[in-house]
């Protein structure tokens, strides 16, 4: 079994296009349930590619950022 991974910060969100439904839930510290629901009702900003979704981080990081 592996470790955890770190959470993703605001600074490595500035390099990155795209982060998986996991890592935003570790973001924001919900579970990623909760991120596909709100992916599903329309709340959250998604790019389907096939069966996967990934979130785009400059809407993330004008909601994270004053």
């Amino acid at each position: 079994m592996s470790a955890k991974p770190e959470p993703l910060t605001v600074a490595d969100l500035r390099h990155r296009p795209t982060i998986t439904v996991q890592e935003y839930a570790a973001l924001v510290g919900v579970s990623k349930d909760t991120v596909y629901e709100a992916a599903a009702r329309g709340e959250l900003r998604v790019l389907r590619i096939g069966k996967r979704i990934l979130l785009p981080t400059a809407p993330i990081l004008v909601e994270l950022e004053p």
